[in-house]
């Protein structure tokens, strides 16, 4: 948030708009119609008229006690940047500018992003920039229904770009993304996440879900929107590579 989203937690962030389905609709009956009518509730059409996005909002682990601030950046079609400060630890930055990937912290100091990694964070710059999921899934099938909590939803397996698979849990009402499994490349290797979509608002048209909860490893980090910005400056510098 966008661990997808650090750098995977924003996954949990993407825009994501409610459909209420008319009694008229079939029931889809592959993974491209859920995930066509995902896309319309998600408000794709929308959101590809926003040239820059911007969200700010707060991140916990309650069980490690840690807190902070997050602040990310999307500009159409492909750049991306993510800000965290976390008490204790300091500033975490991963950034994207169209071709170079890198990551900056206390802990790992600054390195430019390779192999997988560099795929994943591209992954969420353009999916962050256009809001549309689909154009990150590869060989997506409907492997019939699951509940989430008390919702009924279709479950589709598929893999991102990088052969990684992914599980995409979809309200069977409202064509709301409810939670998303998949495995992310990390410094320490590959790691399974799960992801859960809650507190869905609307802003300009578009709504995001305004609160993910993303376990990785027996650790869940709470990630809550404060603030949405539509078509605000970015300057194109804020996404390089810092030189140090």
């Amino acid at each position: 948030m966008k661990t997808m989203r650090f750098w995977t937690l924003m996954v949990g962030m993407i825009s994501l708009l409610a459909l209420q389905p008319t009694a008229q609709q079939a029931k889809p009956q592959n993974a491209q119609q859920v995930l066509d009518r995902m896309a319309q509730a998600m408000g794709t059409a929308q959101a590809t008229k926003f040239r820059t996005i911007q969200v700010a909002g707060t991140i916990q682990y309650p069980a490690q006690g840690l807190q902070g601030r997050f602040e990310a950046f999307y500009q159409t079609p492909n750049k991306y940047l993510l800000k965290v400060t976390l008490q204790g630890i300091g500033e975490i930055q991963q950034g994207y500018d169209g071709k170079v990937g890198w990551e900056k912290s206390p802990l790992t100091g600054l390195r430019q992003l390779q192999g997988a990694e560099l795929e994943q964070i591209r992954q969420s710059a353009t999916m962050g920039a256009n809001n549309d999921v689909r154009k990150t899934l590869r060989n997506p099938r409907l492997q019939g229904q699951e509940k989430v909590g008390s919702r009924d939803t279709f479950v589709i397996t598929a893999q991102s770009p990088t052969g990684a698979p992914v599980k995409l849990f979809i309200d069977t009402q409202r064509y709301l993304p409810l939670r998303m499994d998949m495995e992310v490349a990390t410094p320490q290797g590959k790691l399974n996440t799960s992801t859960l979509f809650e507190d869905y608002r609307k802003v300009d048209g578009v709504m995001y879900a305004f609160t993910t909860r993303q376990r990785t490893a027996n650790i869940e980090a709470v990630v809550k929107i404060e603030r949405v910005r539509h078509n605000a400056s970015i300057s194109d510098s804020v996404f390089r590579m810092p030189k140090n």
